[in-house]
């Protein structure tokens, strides 16, 4: 019966250890690029906005502000913009 318990409790253990909330997963929904020595940043907030990171200024922006593209897109075109900039 020890076994049995020891059995169903580790596997428990493993059930929870390997599982992961969505707020982990958000973290890692940046796309970011380099121009001008700087690095610039947008991650996705998860409800059609988006927050754009550049010199250490943020600013929230919306899904109709990307103009169709998707994010690793539209920061794309801002850093081959920027990057064209004398």
């Amino acid at each position: 019966m020890k076994k049995y318990i020891l059995a169903i409790t580790m596997a428990a253990t493993m059930a929870f250890g390997l599982t992961s909330c969505s707020k982990d997963d958000d973290k890692n929904n940046c796309d970011t690029c380099s121009a001008l020595m700087m690095t610039i940043e947008i991650c996705d907030n998860g409800d059609d906005t988006y927050t754009l990171t550049a010199g250490g200024q943020s600013e929230t922006i919306s899904l109709a502000e990307l103009e169709g593209l998707a994010p690793d897109e539209f920061i794309g075109v801002i850093c081959d913009l920027s990057n064209l900039t004398p």
